[in-house]
């Protein structure tokens, strides 16, 4: 334990001296600040079966994909986890933005052929995981792909997706999946938050990002027989609505040939179109792709302009791995390994 203490004392003084600033320790998580907004009392299935989930380990079974689906690497425990934490206060989360997507999905999945696609649905957290939920009725595989987990003072309301996991738990286990189903990855649209936005000493900066790594590659879904990417997004049906952290992965597989058809929620219903996507300035150009993953360029320039992107999550999650029952619990490194948990 001293050496990691010495180790991070290190890592923050080197980052002190970028100008990044001294990484602060955030307070505990007190549950009871959390879940007060569109918590109901009943799950999806008008029962009280959601108690069950709030058991991390019953959570992750419900939605967690089949140990054979090749889309389970790229699974994140990370939210569903979080339940272990705030358990004596979480609670189904059903606002009225969230039952309505439950139309909108509906429509689009009895109205278009998901046979071929892979499905990316990056709504508010807690829609997007409606999205999940109404898909999976249809023999699509839902992949929980939020990466952080709740605190009272975070700057994402990240109890929010928690919340409708919960909610829809009990449909989701009800409901069998094969294990060659087609995937719907859901998303938290505002991961990214206030991009600009230098967390100040009292925040919880639960800000996160994708990479390509996060997701199947373009060889990966061809060999699954998926030719097309449906993106579900509020933004657009344009170009350049996909979020900045999706656009180089996107970029690469629209030129390896998979075509992309951009999806809006409109009320109860939803707008498509056909969309390729495209290179374009975004807060990640600032650093060349090839440079991305090993140039020491990348580690000054990215962390001095994007601070927090960088240590404070992976320092916390370090710090607090004990409260998951060890540090190989669970996993919530790019691959999205679930590793810790048994299906």
């Amino acid at each position: 334990m001293k050496k990691n203490l010495r180790n991070a004392g290190l890592v923050s003084l080197t980052l002190g001296a970028l100008g990044c600033g001294e990484p602060a320790q955030p307070p505990a998580v007190n549950p009871q600040e959390l879940f007060k907004r569109d918590a109901v009392s009943a799950d999806s299935l008008k029962g009280e079966e959601w108690r069950k989930y709030l058991d991390a380990k019953e959570l992750h079974r419900a939605w967690v994909p089949p140990a054979e689906s090749p889309w389970r690497p790229f699974y994140k425990p990370t939210l569903i986890a979080a339940v272990s934490i705030v358990q004596s206060a979480a609670a189904p989360v059903a606002g009225q933005a969230t039952l309505g997507q439950e139309s909108a999905a509906g429509r689009f999945a009895n109205g278009f052929n998901l046979s071929d696609a892979a499905v990316f649905v990056d709504l508010p957290g807690e829609q997007s995981v409606a999205w999940g939920a109404v898909l999976r009725k249809v023999g699509v595989a839902p992949v929980v792909a939020i990466n952080n987990w709740p605190h009272q003072n975070g700057l994402l309301r990240l109890e929010r997706p928690l919340g409708a996991l919960i909610y829809y738990a009990s449909a989701a286990a009800a409901s069998p999946l094969q294990a060659n189903a087609t995937p719907a990855f859901l998303l938290e649209r505002s991961r990214l938050g206030q991009k600009g936005y230098v967390a100040a000493s009292k925040d919880f900066d639960n800000r996160f990002f994708h990479t390509s790594t996060d997701f199947p590659s373009a060889l990966t879904f061809k060999n699954r027989g998926i030719n097309r990417i449906v993106y579900v997004n509020p933004r657009g049906v344009t170009p350049g609505s996909e979020e900045d952290d999706l656009n180089v992965y996107f970029t690469e597989l629209s030129k390896a040939g998979l075509q992309f058809t951009y999806v809006q929620p409109v009320a109860d219903n939803y707008e498509m179109a056909l969309v390729t996507p495209g290179p374009r300035e975004t807060i990640f150009t600032a650093v060349a792709v090839q440079e991305y993953r090993s140039s020491p360029y990348y580690h000054h320039h990215y962390y001095h302009s994007y601070p927090h992107y960088s240590y404070w999550h992976t320092s916390y999650w370090t710090r607090s791995s004990g409260a998951w029952g060890g540090s190989g619990a669970y996993s919530s490194g790019s691959s999205g390994s679930s590793s810790g948990y048994s299906s």
